[in-house]
């Protein structure tokens, strides 16, 4: 789990992907929602760093909407913060569509953060 927080942190999106794919693959029943949750941000990630804003709004749309479930922490780290910072991308990406932005900056992608 913790290297691929770190590739996510280091925005290695593809490879956090890979990594957290693998834990998805390996995973209990109670845990691979979670997993495939960090699957599809990290995917998510990867589109919006390529400008793919389509791509990155489903990703993170289905990313979200598994996450949830596991709100406020799970496996040690700070899921509702970062399910809410999430959610202010997709608030972006939706603006960028209705043309009410131009773009949407990638240094908004958030680092993932651990519980104490």
């Amino acid at each position: 789990m913790q290297q691929g927080i770190y590739l996510f942190n280091s925005s290695n999106f593809f490879e956090a992907h890979d990594y957290f794919e693998d834990l998805w693959n390996e995973a209990e029943r109670k845990d691979r929602k979670f997993y495939q949750a960090l699957v599809q941000i990290s995917v998510g990630s990867f589109h919006l760093i390529s400008k793919n804003y389509k791509g990155a709004l489903s990703q993170y749309c289905k990313g979200t909407s598994k996450l949830i479930a596991y709100v406020p922490s799970y496996n040690g780290v700070n899921t509702a913060k970062l399910l809410m910072e999430i959610e202010i991308l997709i608030s972006d990406l939706n603006a960028y569509f209705e043309e009410k932005i131009c773009s949407v900056e990638p240094n908004k992608i958030p680092k993932i953060e651990l519980t104490n």
